[in-house]
């Protein structure tokens, strides 16, 4: 009997053990038993160990474990243990619990891996990875194999020219196309596997530590990778003798520099006696320059080596710690990058240059310098006023003065990049006519655009498909999976193909009107807004300004269960639209700036906001990055991003504004406007000029009055406290005459008077002298009446015998409601004889 003959009477005896019939009514002990060698982990595992491997890793890839020791271990909240299992916590509160629904997860992926859906199988994440492909694999129908027993997209990919960004349903399809008739599918398997063995990437490291800083630099500017020839384990000899074309990572001390490929054989490096040096082509660049700290093995950035090959084992370490998080590429790409012809002038050379990275959207003219400013001053003053002036002057946008491709792009930017995944999907879907394959979809600009949103550049493909299937019309007949969700509205065809069903038109009414909006084009009226609008206030944070973690359901919205995501925050959210349009200005809009807390607010970024540290948007590197605290990546502030706060000095629960953030902006005061005239070309100037009140008292200006009131304030308090002209200026919309002196009188009774309060702390001493009322002779004149306590008022209060007179106890004060109707009261205030 060869070897194929016994791995599939193995394969038929485990599926005599274990037939899909019984999986629905399995025990714990029957799924997981630490010491049996009949539990259905142990068959996965270990005796099918030779029809595809998923050796290694934590037990918890099965979802609940049985345990072979007893030690007491805690719960931390991910993870859940008791004296006999060990369990991902979600899964529920007891081991039993937590088994229930991973039994009826294994009961899904085999009947997925039965019907032959792949594309569900690879969009089902509530099993792991390679466990629930090695369960599918043994599931399918062995005579019309889907699945080929290699469970690792690298190697897939490896085999097919792919990528492992195409998922897994798309590699193991592009796989089985090439199944040789005849040809059975543990044979094939083993093909796979050894084109993957042959392929199998030599990489090195190469260290760069031991240089100066100007030597680095020298090096990576000529493309030259050098080291002593004497460097011992043979480091330096290996350097000298490992072929043309071999690749090497290069490394800085800890920190990552690039990927490249040597173009040259090894000749004497004429700066350092001894030593060698060899040119490269590089292949990717670093996206990360922080410390590398996932290991400390010989190929590792913390390995006390210079040059050293990863080993084959630690492959996959390398890649998920090093090549996936540092470069974003994958061992797949790697391999296709490093197969690509070096060409003859880098042979004759020795030196290549790197290809160039995606283009960024530049500007088409230099960008004029940003503008950090704070508008400030009391309250009434007109800061709000000038403040939508300038956004609708500036960063307002007619309709018809933009081409109709900026007006798409500002649409999709706006209005479909914040979508769901499944309004996405169902926007894209009735794009395309109502019909499409998940590739196309996932190729989507909506899509595309939900998913630079969300931060995601990898999985969009299964994220479609989850989405599609949790929102499939419940009487489907080619989508099994349990969990569904509101609305339902897709179907899936046999061929895979997605379209609409049950009320979909109904529930995707906005969506459509959005679609049909794009699809008809630009319309010449309507404005596009370039700003956005926050408030700042205690509670406000750098989670809401910049970036940071915010609840979501697993899965879709509307899930069960809830989990965590990364996202952009006001400031960074305008940023990123502000890059895709260089040639125009955006506006962060904060008001009420001092009433935040500006480190907690903007964190790192508070160095970037000077006009010096700006992203210029002319294709070079910006002058400062940062990285950012929650999702890892670089962070610059476009040059064409100013930012523009209103601050109240009249608000007394604040401190001093940050000091950092003072010296980075230009403050503009905005103080009452009380001037008589106007100033030629300004109609905004003098609000108040002219403005008269007429009453059967004489007329009443308002200008004098707000300017005498002010002038006691300044005197009595401070500048920061005066009372601003837009508490009056609503008296020129009101007709002169009765009309008007009501409008007075309500703004005084309910707006200024309060205010006097507040300012002066209810001392109503000072606020009758702002009002002038110490020297108003007629007592019902007076807005806030004065009296003395007599003695009769006090016996009335203390009895006879209270030892007090009128000279020891306070004067007493009350609002006259009578003045507030006089109109000799408020001419009184700037005319002291009234």
């Amino acid at each position: 009997m060869t070897d194929f003959q016994q791995q599939y009477a193995l394969w038929d005896e485990f599926l005599a053990v274990w037939p899909a019939t019984r999986l629905a009514t399995m025990r714990l002990d029957e799924y997981t038993q630490a010491g049996s060698k009949d539990s259905f982990t142990y068959w996965i595992e270990s005796r099918l160990d030779e029809l595809g491997s998923i050796w290694g890793g934590s037990a918890f890839k099965f979802g609940v474990f049985s345990r072979k020791d007893a030690e007491e271990k805690k719960n931390d909240g991910k993870l859940s243990y008791s004296g006999t299992h060990g369990w991902y916590s979600s899964l529920g509160a007891t081991a039993e619990e937590a088994f229930g629904r991973v039994r009826g997860y294994v009961v899904q992926v085999a009947a997925l891996a039965a019907q032959g859906d792949v594309e569900g199988l690879d969009a089902f994440k509530d099993l792991g990875e390679a466990f629930k492909w090695k369960i599918a694999f043994h599931y399918q129908n062995r005579q019309k194999p889907l699945i080929v027993d290699v469970f690792k997209p690298a190697m897939l990919a490896a085999y097919t020219g792919g990528t492992t960004g195409q998922g897994m349903a798309a590699l193991q399809k592009a796989v089985i196309a090439g199944l040789p008739a005849g040809t059975g599918i543990l044979e094939y398997g083993r093909q796979v596997w050894e084109a993957w063995s042959k392929k199998n990437l030599a990489i090195w490291k190469l260290s760069h530590g031991s240089l100066t800083d100007t030597e680095r630099r020298q090096c990576l500017d000529n493309y030259l990778g050098v080291m002593g020839k004497g460097t011992g384990k043979e480091q330096g000899k290996k350097f000298a003798e490992v072929p043309v074309g071999a690749l090497f990572f290069l490394c800085h001390g800890n920190s990552l520099q690039l990927i490249g490929q040597f173009t040259s054989d090894a000749d004497p490096w004429p700066e350092r006696t001894g030593w060698l040096q060899r040119s490269y082509r590089v292949l990717k660049t670093a996206q990360r320059n922080d410390r590398y700290i996932a290991n400390s093995k010989y190929w590792s950035p913390q390995g006390n080596t210079t040059f050293w090959q990863v080993g084959a084992e630690d492959l996959p370490e390398f890649e998920s710690t090093l090549l996936k998080p540092y470069f974003g590429t994958d061992l797949a790409e790697l391999a296709a990058l490093a197969g690509d012809p070096l060409g003859a002038a880098s042979r004759e050379s020795g030196i290549t240059r790197p290809s160039p990275a995606p283009a960024q959207p530049a500007a088409s003219k230099p960008v004029s310098p940003c503008i950090n400013r704070i508008y400030y001053g009391p309250p009434g003053t007109g800061k709000t006023y000038t403040l939508t002036r300038l956004l609708k002057r500036d960063y307002e946008q007619q309709m018809g003065s933009i081409s109709t491709e900026e007006w798409r792009n500002q649409i999709i930017a706006e209005k479909i990049a914040v979508l769901k995944w499944w309004e996405g999907a169902a926007a894209a879907l009735y794009d395309l006519g109502g019909e499409a394959r998940v590739p196309k979809l996932a190729e989507h600009p909506f899509i595309q655009a939900i998913a630079t949103a969300k931060g995601r550049t990898e999985g969009i493909k299964q994220t479609l498909w989850g989405t599609l299937q949790h929102h499939t019309i419940l009487d489907s007949a080619t989508v099994n999976i349990k969990l569904r969700l509101d609305p339902a509205i897709f179907e899936k065809s046999t061929d895979s193909v997605w379209q609409f069903a049950g009320d979909w038109r109904e529930v995707c009414a906005d969506l459509i009107a959005l679609v049909d909006q794009l699809k008809s084009g630009r319309q010449d009226v309507g404005v596009i807004q370039r700003y956005s609008f926050v408030t700042f206030h205690q509670s406000y944070g750098y989670e809401e300004f910049v970036e940071g973690l915010r609840p979501v359901l697993t899965g879709e919205a509307e899930a069960s269960e809830v989990a965590y995501e990364i996202r952009p925050g006001a400031f960074q959210e305008l940023c990123r639209k502000a890059r895709q349009a260089p040639d125009q200005r955006f506006a962060m809009v904060i008001d009420e700036i001092n009433r935040g807390n500006i480190s907690k607010i903007f964190g790192e970024l508070i160095t970037l906001i000077e006009a010096d540290k700006r992203d210029p948007l002319n294709g070079s590197a910006p002058p400062v990055e940062v990285v950012l605290a929650y999702s890892g990546e670089k962070f610059s502030v476009p040059a064409n991003v100013d930012i523009i706060g209103t601050m109240n000095t009249a608000d007394r629960s604040l401190a001093l504004l940050d000091t950092a953030l003072r010296r980075r902006f230009e403050f503009l005061a905005l103080l009452p406007d009380t001037r008589a005239e106007k100033v030629p070309g300004d109609p905004d100037s003098a609000p108040l000029a002219g403005l008269i009140v007429t009453t059967d008292a004489g007329p009443i200006d308002a200008r004098r009055l707000l300017e005498r009131i002010n002038e006691r304030i300044e005197a009595l308090y401070d500048r920061d406290h005066c009372i601003g002209h837009a508490y009056l200026t609503s008296l020129a919309q009101v007709e002169d005459g009765p009309l008007r002196f009501k409008a007075l009188t309500t703004a005084f009774r309910h707006r200024i008077v309060p205010l006097l309060e507040e300012y002066f702390f209810e001392d109503w001493r000072k606020i009758r002298l702002v009002l002038g009322d110490n020297q108003k002779m007629d007592a019902a004149l007076q807005f806030v009446g004065e009296s003395d306590p007599h003695v009769q008022d006090l016996a009335v209060l203390f009895g006879n015998d209270h030892g007090l007179d009128s000279y020891a106890t306070k004067r007493r004060y009350s609002l006259q409601e009578s003045a507030f109707t006089n109109p000799a009261a408020y001419i009184g205030i700037y005319q002291a004889s009234a």
